[in-house]
């Protein structure tokens, strides 16, 4: 497992390398320039600032300076914040976005799996009808619909939760359920159909006949297996929700990394941007490479 580990890592070099690339010249190839402002600039200030920035160079030498700053792991300084590195923005954004994030994710999972086993197990009967339209319901509505809904429901109309920002944990109550209300509907699904499958297994058949009990054969023998599937989407599953709090940080004003990589794009701050992305391809990396060694030690079957 250590020999797959590096192997993968090693793999991982290459995909972060055509990952910058490509950012960093879709972005600098995007009309616009971060010096760009609604009122005009004076030539003189203007090069001067582009000096400063080495935007006056030509791209390569550009590109050869970001890379040398990657290799020491800095980032840069960004343009719309000033005197702040992207360094800094990540670490005080990050934070929060995994915390948005990793609530959402243990919500969707702790509700998602029992519902999804409750509706196998009642397969056929309102219980998993019940489970099955909610799950769909789930799907169906997209977060930066479900938001501001939400807001209007519980901070509007009631004042039962405060709208946006941070404070409390009344704070994160919205945003978690935004976030993570879809993926708890595909973790109830994926559950559901795993442990239909599972339970109609050989293995499980010979459990019950050696006369284990019905609580010992769901717990020891059914429920891990059927976890296999919700396990392989929980790499990507985390890396879209921490992605995926974009959207959801600016309905309810997060100052989470979401919200910053939106303010970047939007002000064409180039090193703000890259920095973001390039954190998230790592994350992402990280994140599926974490599911297959824990597939692995779930499913013995699994070699590497």
């Amino acid at each position: 497992m250590l020999a797959y580990t590096i192997k993968r890592l090693l793999g991982a070099i290459p995909t972060i390398f055509i990952l910058l690339t490509l950012t960093f010249l879709l972005v600098h190839l995007a009309p616009g320039s971060p010096l760009d402002t609604e009122r005009p600039m004076p030539a003189e200030i203007r090069a001067n600032l582009e000096a400063k920035y080495h935007l006056d160079e030509p791209l390569i030498q550009q590109y050869g300076r970001y890379l040398l700053n990657i290799a020491q792991l800095d980032f840069g300084a960004s343009y719309q914040y000033k005197d702040t590195s992207v360094n800094d923005l990540i670490a005080t954004g990050f934070p929060v976005s995994l915390a948005v994030g990793g609530f959402s994710l243990l919500f969707a999972l702790l509700l998602g799996v029992p519902l999804g086993m409750l509706a196998a197990v009642r397969q056929n009967k309102l219980a998993d009808y019940g489970a099955m339209g909610l799950s769909l319901a789930g799907i169906s509505i997209p977060n930066f619909v479900l938001g501001p809904l939400m807001i209007l429901a519980f901070a509007v109309y009631n004042d039962w939760l405060p709208a946006g920002g941070l404070g409390g944990w009344q704070n994160y109550v919205m945003p978690v359920l935004a976030l993570g209300t879809m993926y708890l509907a595909y973790v109830t699904r994926l559950m559901r159909a795993s442990t239909i499958e599972v339970l109609r297994s050989p293995f499980i058949r010979t459990a019950r006949a050696k006369g284990l009990s019905e609580w010992r054969v769901f717990f020891v023998h059914v429920l891990p297996a059927a976890m296999l599937p919700v396990v392989s989407f929980l790499g990507p599953g985390a890396a879209a929700i921490l992605t995926g709090s974009v959207v959801v940080e600016q309905i309810f004003g997060i100052p989470g990394l979401g919200r910053f990589f939106v303010t970047a794009a939007l002000n064409r701050d180039y090193t703000l941007v890259l920095g973001i992305t390039l954190f998230y391809g790592i994350i992402i990396i990280f994140f599926n490479l974490l599911v297959d060694v824990l597939y692995g030690w779930l499913d013995p079957r699994v070699t590497y």
